[in-house]
């Protein structure tokens, strides 16, 4: 019976020694597999980081180009007015020459060489070729202002188109590297995410496989200490992950009313039949998304702001009165599919 009992003990010994070195080497393993997705997370994380650095400095240069924009659109059009009205003037002064003209020629047939060969004496020719001089002079005069006041004109003209073709390359620049870098972002917060939840994975199961292998440690040394033969079963329970996020938001929304170019180049709009403008943080709602806003109405993300960064948006109202009316607010977004 006593050498019955021995081998038992040996036996359970034995398995308990082969468990123990399962248990060890398997940890071991995990946790090199969670350090290296711990590193790789901290990686991501600092990408995360630069990239959204970088988006919000072209936020700031979108917003600068808008202004500038905005301001040229001001400066074309107080351009175009000032020569209308300096057509208006050239247009009258021609048309004060040609009566002059007239009522010098009234009967049309008389030049400057009649009018001098007409003279009655060398005083007379003296006189009107003088006079013909003057107005020669004057003819001149006025001709040499409508050719000037037209090269000026066409300057401006030239100006205003390079300065407009400037932005308009900014602008589609500015829009190029927004893309590009959000649509990085969102990969990288995409990788990010799935780092976290190996990390979270990692770690539950390292817990549980920690929390077996005490309990194996514990019937073993049962066994052993009673040479019972009976096990007991160690169930795992099985975790899962957090649900995925809904397509609702609950932002601060406030309101503006500048009539003006939006980032994404349209002029901004209230419809309240159909989408109006509204200003995101794009690394928030991507620009180009329809959402419906509580108390607003359905909205397309259209614009940036300055100050529009993170969990915020800006709606858009055509008067000032509307825009104060509104105040600032929590609202629920819902994204539209």
């Amino acid at each position: 019976m006593k050498i019955k009992a021995l081998t038992i003990i040996t036996i359970i010994s034995l398995v308990f020694t082969l468990n123990s070195n399962v248990f060890a080497a398997t940890s071991n393993n995990d946790s090199n597999e969670l350090k290296q997705t711990q590193d790789n997370k901290k990686q991501l994380e600092s990408t995360v980081q630069n990239l959204d650095n970088q988006i919000t400095d072209v936020l700031k240069k979108v917003d600068t180009n808008k202004h500038d924009m905005d301001k040229l659109n001001d400066q074309m059009k107080d351009t175009q007015t000032k020569l209308v009205a300096t057509k208006n003037k050239l247009s009258l002064q021609q048309n004060l020459l040609n009566k002059r003209v007239k009522a010098m020629y009234i009967d049309g047939n008389y030049s400057y060489l009649e009018v001098l060969l007409g003279s009655h004496n060398l005083t007379d020719f003296i006189t009107k070729m003088d006079i013909a001089a003057k107005i020669l002079q004057y003819d001149n005069n006025i001709l040499s202002n409508v050719k000037s006041e037209k090269e000026i004109i066409t300057l401006q003209g030239k100006n205003l188109d390079k300065q407009n073709n400037n932005l308009q390359e900014l602008k589609a620049n500015n829009e190029l590297m927004l893309s590009k870098l959000s649509d990085n972002i969102k990969q990288e917060k995409d990788l990010l995410s799935k780092a976290t939840e190996k990390e979270k994975q990692l770690i539950e199961e390292q817990k549980q496989k920690e929390i077996a292998a005490e309990k194996a440690k514990e019937l073993a040394a049962q066994k052993q200490a009673s040479l019972s033969a009976a096990s007991s079963n160690i169930s795992i329970p099985n975790f899962t992950g957090p649900n995925s996020a809904g397509t609702v938001l609950t932002l601060d929304a406030t309101a503006y009313s500048d009539n003006s170019y939006t980032s994404t180049g349209p002029m901004t709009t209230r419809n309240p039949n159909g989408y109006s403008t509204i200003a995101v943080d794009p690394r928030v709602i991507p620009l180009g998304t329809k959402v419906y806003v509580d108390g607003y109405g359905y909205a397309i993300a259209a614009d940036t702001g300055g100050d529009i960064v993170g969990n915020r948006i800006d709606v858009f109202f055509p008067s000032n009165a509307d825009a104060l009316n509104w105040g600032m607010r929590t609202v629920h977004v819902t994204i539209l599919k």
